[in-house]
């Protein structure tokens, strides 16, 4: 029988990390089979800016990847997580089509192909994904599914994930130019939420943080669906930046300040010094965080709390500062659903092993409410070529 291998790459603005993972039947947890992180360049807040020099890091990512699980990389799930994300809700009403007034498959069909056929990005932005929210029946709520029930008219609210066309092509090209398929495209900051939320919390309500480099990812889960997202052009290296600026120090010393918060010297002068830079920059993120929260209606309502993943979750003191800011329960999460004694455990790895988790779902649910594989990326590639002269 042969073996259900998932391959990812996760190209970041300061990293690229690729994993193989093997799904085994009966076994809920993923099997890394081998992986790979290399300094990435040609990158800039989480978009190609030079694809000449992106390139050769990813062939260098899947060299290394294949060198550790002992197989080769043909085709891959990319996660793509640059602020081109965005996400809308959209509602769609059909009247009840039987006579019996008895909500059929059909309905159920019609009315999601429905608000599908509304959830078209505009100018200039593609579709992603669609997951459907919740039905309502004569304008009430009702189960998951409503197939079976007495009614009038089935309502449906789904979330549609969009990007911007021109950064998602140029990420697609790169993966290609280095001799990759795309099986299919995943947002990074719902693969992160993947993996660092518990089912129990993104049921309740929680929230994943993904803080990367130079970019922070924030997706919002209610009834173990996504309720919204957004990308922030803040991340990691924001504070490494303005801590080299501040102290007059190389950045990858700065680095090392940013992760041990002891400044230069460890007098207390510096370490107030220190404390001002990161609190001053980390307002900006968490200010936007906020604002996002406001404008969906989970302000200080999220009681499973918000879990924070990416190499920005290793600054010092950040759980204390998302607390005071959020005014909700924070913590630093881990990679969920990995085989006991994985060495991805580490938050760092979030998006990739998320991406997988994500990945070795649809592959077992072929009929659910997602791009064939592949078609995505293809029709992006062609896009893209057609604007080459």
């Amino acid at each position: 029988m042969a073996r259900n291998i998932i391959k990812v790459l996760d190209i970041g603005s300061q990293s690229a990390k690729a994993l193989a993972a093997e799904v085994r039947a009966g076994d809920p947890s993923l099997r890394i089979l081998g992986a790979a992180m290399v300094l990435t360049d040609g990158l800039r807040r989480g978009e190609v800016s030079r694809r000449e020099s992106l390139v050769p890091r990813i062939k260098e990512a899947m060299r290394e990847a294949e060198r550790s699980a002992g197989i080769p990389f043909r085709e891959v799930y990319l996660a793509f997580g640059s602020a081109a994300l965005g996400c809308q809700k959209i509602k769609s009403c059909l009247p009840v089509s039987t006579g019996s007034r008895e909500i059929t498959s059909g309905d159920r069909e019609r009315v999601l192909a429905e608000a599908r056929s509304k959830s078209r990005a505009g100018v200039n932005r593609e579709v992603l994904e669609n997951h459907t929210l919740s039905f309502r029946v004569d304008d009430e709520p009702c189960v998951k599914d409503p197939l079976g029930i007495l009614g009038e008219s089935l309502e449906v609210e789904i979330l549609t994930v969009t990007s911007f066309q021109k950064p998602l092509a140029e990420f697609i090209r790169a993966a290609e130019e280095a001799g990759l398929a795309i099986a299919d495209i995943i947002p990074s900051p719902l693969a992160a939420a993947r993996t660092l939320l518990e089912p129990r919390l993104a049921e309740v309500g929680g929230a994943a943080l993904d803080i990367g480099a130079e970019t922070t990812g924030l997706a919002i889960y209610e009834e173990n669906l996504p309720f919204s997202l957004r990308v922030f052009p803040y991340g990691g290296n924001h504070v490494t930046h303005d801590i080299a600026i501040g102290f007059q120090i190389p950045i990858s010393e700065a680095e090392k300040i940013k992760i041990s918060g002891e400044a230069p010297g460890r007098t207390s002068a510096a370490q107030k010094k220190l404390a001002s830079i990161i609190e001053a920059r980390l307002e900006d993120l968490f200010e936007l965080v906020e604002s996002h929260l406001k404008k969906a209606g989970r302000s200080g309502l999220l009681p499973g709390g918000v879990f924070l993943g990416g190499g920005g979750a290793r600054l010092a003191n950040l759980e204390e500062f998302a607390k005071a800011n959020l005014k909700l329960p924070v913590q630093t999460g881990k990679c969920r659903g990995l085989e006991a004694g994985s060495k991805l455990g580490d938050p760092l790895w979030s998006v990739a092993v998320g991406t997988a988790l994500l990945a070795a779902e649809r592959e077992k649910e072929p009929l659910a409410v997602f791009k064939k594989p592949s078609a995505l990326a293809q029709k992006i590639s062609s896009w893209f070529k057609s604007l080459i002269p």
